[in-house]
């Protein structure tokens, strides 16, 4: 049906009814709303044959969106417009959540590979504490707290349901776990580095620049 670029549509998420600590990511084009069937990554060929099959062969309205070095099909769904924007205002955009992740799941690796088993896991011991005092969705355990530390950041679908106050102040507590377990802030760096697999890396940069919490990590 379409074939798009991030510039032409709006993205926003809303709660997943069948699991209300996850959010569904939720394409908007003139009017219309799509939810995701895939995402492909850098494989244009792949992404393009799924979309030709749905709509050519199966009669399907879908999108295909063209990011850099990333390409997803979306399928049109109806949806309550009331229900988009009242999530979407109550959350982070996607992108910061994605930052985020990409950020505490380099600190997590960085303390595995460099200090150790044992470190990693006391990491996670520790913020898995935080994360339950503040009432993060997703760290219920600590398995769910695993799960936040090994899904793909990249993959809008599985990522948490966390708003800006979830997200400063994670960035604060793991800034400061971080600098306890190496001693200084060499970890900065390669954290701040792993934003560039985002697309809208400069976009998390402006916003990390613009809170407290996210000048730690500059």
């Amino acid at each position: 049906m379409f074939i798009l670029k991030r510039q032409d549509v709006e993205i926003v998420n809303v709660q997943n009814p069948q699991n209300k600590d996850q959010q569904i990511p939720i394409l908007q084009y003139q009017g219309q709303t799509f939810r995701l069937l895939n995402m492909f990554g850098d494989n244009r060929d792949e992404a393009l044959a799924l979309w030709r099959d749905l709509t050519d062969n199966k009669g399907k309205a879908c999108v295909l969106l063209e990011e850099p070095q990333r390409f997803s099909v979306w399928g049109r769904v109806k949806l309550d417009q009331q229900q988009v924007i009242h999530n979407d205002s109550s959350s982070a955009g996607t992108h910061l959540v994605q930052g985020c992740l990409l950020i505490l799941q380099s600190i997590y690796l960085d303390i595995e590979d460099l200090l150790g088993a044992r470190q990693a896991n006391s990491f996670k011991q520790d913020l898995l504490r935080f994360m339950q005092q503040g009432k993060f969705a997703q760290s219920e355990s600590l398995q769910a707290l695993e799960a936040v530390l090994s899904i793909n950041p990249l993959n809008s679908v599985q990522i948490p349901n966390w708003d800006e106050s979830k997200l400063q102040s994670l960035l604060g507590e793991v800034h400061l776990l971080a600098s306890s377990y190496f001693g200084n802030n060499s970890f900065v760096d390669n954290a701040v580095e792993a934003l560039n697999e985002l697309p809208e890396a400069a976009s998390v940069t402006a916003w990390l620049k613009k809170n407290p919490n996210g000048k730690l990590w500059q």
